[in-house]
């Protein structure tokens, strides 16, 4: 027998399947997040930031450069001084020596900059992150409602089959069998309304990119959630956290520019000499000069005392930032708690027992017990609790997620690769 023909056939079936599979791309956390770091617009500015503040930081070491000086005096006369007859001509050459430490002060506020700017890119960086993440599970959530609405349907459309195996021997109505079809129809809408949901939230992720990704599905698994760590833990890691780290930078950004503006205010100094060539007597001179302005109050008070108020402003931001970071890690955490108990006590007690009463109720509508109008409350309960879990268990990640961005701390398993 020719194996041939049969293998052609083999592969010509085959073939569906396999450009079915081909056509399935799958996006992971750690591909989005890639994505973010690599493609976010705004990320893309931050290296322009960083090469001006280091043009400043250069410009800010460079000293005051030499002045050179020409004069000339006792030019067209008269008498003597005819023409350029008693002309007296000084060259000389003058240079401005700053006071105050000015240089190296310019150079610590140019630094204090390049630090700022850096803690502030990370912690953009860590939001739009956070932003991935969340829209990330926020796709996952709806592809997640997409399969068990595909579950819903199958079960419905076992239903239906037994109730029109009923209808046909006369033991049911035709009205039990178009409740049932009515039942399998809002399956229906709610899986096209699912979709559009799900395109929605991968279009929404897809803004965070300046390249578009060609991708069908999420991985991972909305139901795994790890253990929060204990309340005490996240209280602790506030003082590590982006937004304080950026306001201690800031602090002493301002405290650099308070020592710059003090040092502006200290006077300067210009000293110079040169050579006077006198035409009349045809003699030449060594000249020196010197100037300072009389401080007779600080040119630069106004400044100075700017830069105190701020300062103290930033103090009391600080303490009023960890105040406020501390009972928002409190509110979440014990929102967290309660959340995490309803999943576990949906995911323990009530889809359990929902399950079971699915299984009962279609038994006893098989028997002619009950209606099937029970049949198909018992199916909404399950699936209700199911879809219930779903959205509990979103809603937790959510949580971390914020957690996260309040204390940078990574919180998430997946989120960690």
């Amino acid at each position: 027998m020719n194996k041939k023909p049969i293998m052609l056939v083999a592969l010509m079936c085959a073939l569906p399947a396999y450009s079915t599979l081909a056509n399935v791309k799958t996006l992971t956390l750690k591909q989005a997040l890639s994505n973010t770091e690599q493609q976010n617009l705004v990320l893309k500015r931050y290296p322009y930031h960083q090469k001006i503040l280091s043009a400043l930081k250069s410009q800010a070491a460079l000293s005051p450069n030499p002045v050179l000086n020409v004069e000339a005096e006792n030019l067209l006369g008269t008498n003597k001084a005819r023409g350029i007859q008693g002309a007296e001509i000084t060259l000389g050459l003058s240079q401005l020596i700053e006071l105050g430490d000015k240089r190296q002060s310019r150079i610590n506020y140019a630094t204090a900059n390049i630090k700022a700017q850096a803690i502030q890119y990370e912690n953009t960086r860590l939001a739009l992150l956070a932003t991935t993440a969340e829209r990330y599970y926020q796709g996952l959530k709806f592809q997640t409602l997409l399969s068990l609405n595909s579950e819903r349907k199958q079960v419905v459309t076992q239903a239906l089959k037994a109730i029109e195996q009923r209808a046909n021997a006369g033991a049911a109505s035709q009205a039990d069998v178009t409740r049932m079809r009515y039942a399998l129809s809002q399956v229906e809408l709610d899986k096209a309304m699912l979709n559009s949901e799900f395109e929605r939230a991968s279009l929404s992720l897809n803004e965070l990119w300046s390249e578009e990704q060609p991708y069908n599905t999420f991985a991972g698994n909305i139901n795994a959630i790890t253990a929060l760590k204990s309340a005490q833990a996240l209280l602790d890691a506030v003082n590590q956290a982006p937004e304080f780290a950026l306001l201690q930078q800031q602090y002493l950004q301002q405290t650099a520019n308070l020592t710059l503006q003090k040092a502006n205010g200290q006077t300067d100094i210009n000293i110079g000499g040169g050579v006077r060539y006198n035409q009349q007597s045809d003699s030449s001179s060594l000249v020196f000069s010197f100037s300072m302005p009389l401080q007779l109050s600080n040119s630069n008070s106004g400044n100075i005392a700017a830069a105190n108020s701020q300062l103290m402003l930033l103090n009391e931001q600080q303490g009023q930032l960890r105040i406020q970071l501390r009972q928002q890690v409190r509110t979440l955490y014990a929102y967290y708690q309660g959340r995490a108990n309803q999943a576990k006590l949906l995911s323990d007690q009530i889809i359990p027992q929902a399950q079971t009463l699915i299984e009962q109720s279609l038994k006893s509508y098989q028997r002619g017990q009950i209606s099937v109008l029970q049949l198909l409350d018992a199916q909404q309960a399950l699936f209700d609790s199911k879809r219930t879990l779903i959205t509990t268990h979103a809603e937790l990640y959510q949580v971390l997620l914020t957690l996260e961005r309040l204390t940078g701390q990574s919180l998430i398993e997946t989120h960690q690769s």
